[in-house]
């Protein structure tokens, strides 16, 4: 009875497996057949203009003063007063009395030789005397002794070495009182009231606070680019001076100033150094601040406006000096370029690419040549 009932079961599943197997085939989805659809990767672009400028050229440096004057005393003596302005860091007009040395001496001196100078005036009129004399008394074959022509020669040059050590001992005098041959600040002091100075000891130190000068460090490309090698004139005439713009780091004051001219030789590290200079009203910053020397400062260069550049943000360059160029029918191609300069934010290049052709930017580094891709503005892809 239990293999009977067994049986049964079994047999029942075994018809509803194949109903069920059936219905599945039978109603079963038909399958459907097509390509996958193929994602193109999406890439920033620009298109290349064509402009003429000149190319900023960066450079750092440290202002220092155009004109420095070392004061030294040109008498000896004894310092008798010293302005109360001849301090370090005080401001100072030109012509104004910085250190009085003793005058004493000096005006002991003058009359010392103006009396030499009365003695051989009076040789002068005696040698005079005595040669109109013996013009009367000596025939015309006598020789120029006997006619006094060099004790006459003699007596001039007496007094004219006399005069002239007068007029020296006057200028001494002068020169006791030492005055500023500029205006500008004071960096060093060497005297006080009561010193001993002798002739072409040091008084001090002054910076001339009208012109500033800045040491720029700049590689030969650099210099080809700017025209700072050609400062000055040349054969066509007078060259125009490169512009420099100079930022202050912390405070972003600016002032212009121009290169005028080159060091005579490079540094260790192979660079030329430029000289950029500013005068006059352009010491002042566009906010009213004045360039002082030790200030380090940031230097934008513009020179000469070269033609026909195509200007690209950097991130487009690939290695190699190459970029990826979108062509028409939207794949990509690995062409080499001539770079003029690599700047800050952006690459100069002069290979002569046509305008509105279509260049990758973003710095992709994984394309490959021929791959095509869905190009979209790069003004897009930043939104």
């Amino acid at each position: 009875m239990k293999n009977v009932k067994f049986s049964i079961l079994v047999l029942s599943i075994l018809i509803v497996g194949g109903i069920g197997g059936y219905f599945i085939y039978t109603f079963a989805p038909m399958p459907t057949s097509g390509a996958k659809p193929v994602i193109l990767p999406v890439v920033p672009y620009i298109e290349v203009t064509i402009s003429s400028r000149s190319i900023p050229v960066y450079s750092r440096g440290r202002v220092q003063a155009a004109s420095v004057h070392k004061i030294t005393s040109q008498v000896s003596g004894l310092v008798t007063n010293v302005s109360p302005l001849l301090k370090k860091g005080a401001q100072i007009t030109e012509g104004e009395l910085l250190a009085q040395i003793d005058e004493q001496p000096l005006i002991l001196d003058i009359a010392q030789r103006k009396a030499t100078l009365s003695q051989t005036k009076l040789r002068l009129e005696e040698t005079q005397a005595n040669a109109r004399v013996a013009r009367k008394q000596t025939g015309r074959n006598a020789s120029d002794y006997a006619r006094f022509v060099p004790q006459l020669e003699y007596a001039n040059s007496q007094v004219e070495a006399a005069q002239a050590a007068v007029d020296y001992a006057y200028t001494q005098l002068e020169e006791a009182k030492i005055t500023a041959p500029i205006s500008g600040k004071v960096l060093e002091t060497f005297i006080d009231e009561g010193d001993l100075v002798q002739t072409g000891s040091p008084i001090a130190v002054i910076n001339s606070m009208n012109d500033m000068e800045i040491r720029l460090p700049l590689n030969d490309r650099e210099l080809i680019i700017t025209g700072a090698n050609k400062t000055g004139s040349d054969n066509d005439g007078p060259v125009s001076l490169p512009e420099v713009y100079l930022t202050d780091f912390e405070s972003k004051d600016r002032w212009k100033g121009y290169i005028v001219r080159t060091d005579g030789m490079r540094s260790q590290n192979q660079l030329l150094y430029v000289i950029a200079q500013v005068r006059g009203d352009n010491v002042f910053s566009d906010m009213g601040r004045r360039l002082v020397p030790g200030s380090f400062v940031e230097a934008d260069i513009r020179g000469r406006e070269i033609d026909d550049l195509r200007v690209m943000p950097r991130d487009v360059l690939q290695p190699e000096d190459s970029i990826w160029v979108i062509s028409p029918d939207n794949h990509i191609q690995r062409q080499e370029v001539s770079v003029v300069y690599r700047g800050r934010d952006s690459v100069y290049i002069e290979t002569r690419l046509p305008p509105g052709t279509k260049v990758v930017s973003g710095g992709f580094h994984r394309l490959i040549e021929g791959m095509e891709v869905r190009p979209i503005p790069a003004t897009d892809a930043v939104k």
